[in-house]
């Protein structure tokens, strides 16, 4: 396998304890943790929810997918993603405030305005929490069809190239 960040996600998904459909919830929680403003507690959380939710429910959530889904807003995304929170924000609340991105690239100086930037930030952040939930959902059905398809086809593969390396042919 050439992406080595794949492989935790495909031993969770050929475990007996994983139920279809899974690894679209993972992704999609991830997506919406990952938007929230939880700036640095975003794998924390996803952590959290993740052994909360495997220790009382049969059906496993796969961390490395909600993990992944989890690191939409990076520290290289952070400042343009929270001043789109806060301008989207400021159309639901009134904001006197002229930020900038700027503003946003240090935690410092985040803090310091405290409640006056936190309420935009939150409600701006809302409608691509919202989003991130289907978005993730469908994005990991398709992974997961894809990965199905795949297994399915292998069995073949191999029998095939058996076959091949008996004949003499070199295809494999």
């Amino acid at each position: 396998m050439k992406f080595k960040i794949l492989r935790p996600m495909l031993r969770t998904w050929r475990s007996k304890a994983y139920r279809p459909g899974m690894l679209g919830w993972s992704l999609g929680i991830g997506l919406l943790i990952g938007f929230s403003p939880t700036v640095g507690l975003q794998a924390v959380i996803c952590v959290a929810v993740t052994l909360a939710w495997n220790r009382f429910h049969s059906a496993k959530m796969n961390l490395p997918a909600m993990l992944v889904g989890s690191f939409v807003v990076n520290p290289f995304t952070m400042a343009p993603t929270y001043l789109l929170y806060y301008k989207v924000g400021c159309q639901v609340v009134d904001c006197h405030l002229r930020l900038r991105e700027e503003f946003f690239a240090s935690l410092d100086s985040i803090t310091s305005l405290g409640t006056h930037i936190l309420v935009p930030i939150l409600l701006g952040s809302l409608p691509f929490m919202i989003i991130g939930l289907p978005l993730g959902l469908y994005l990991g059905n398709r992974i997961e069809a894809l990965l199905e398809a795949r297994r399915r086809r292998r069995p073949r593969l191999a029998l095939q190239r058996a076959r091949g390396k008996r004949t003499g042919n070199a295809e494999a």
